[in-house]
């Protein structure tokens, strides 16, 4: 099965509403690798690797509006080098 990575920034009411820990929990529960981190613009990083079902339904779940509390204005992903990474983490 082929892994992809990808990299997403997130726009609009993204950070101070629980949206790192959101993210962190929905990619656990879908066994995504990777890390969510806030930037210092108010956007929120998220880096991502897993197959392509799973990639697809984060890019859906960030489309239906992410964790509840957020208000997404729009995101932008492209594909990325793999890390290696074995689990999916919150950074500060």
């Amino acid at each position: 099965m082929t892994k992809y990575s990808v990299t997403i920034y997130v726009y609009g009411r993204v950070q101070g509403v629980g949206f790192r820990y959101h993210t962190y929990r929905w990619a656990k529960k879908n066994k995504l690798v990777g890390y969510v981190r806030n930037r210092d613009d108010g956007s929120v990083k998220i880096v991502a690797s897993g197959n392509d079902a799973q990639i697809k339904m984060l890019t859906h779940w960030l489309e239906q509006g992410g964790p509840p509390s957020a208000k997404i204005e729009h995101f932008r992903s492209q594909l990325c080098q793999a890390e290696e990474m074995s689990d999916f983490s919150i950074r500060h």
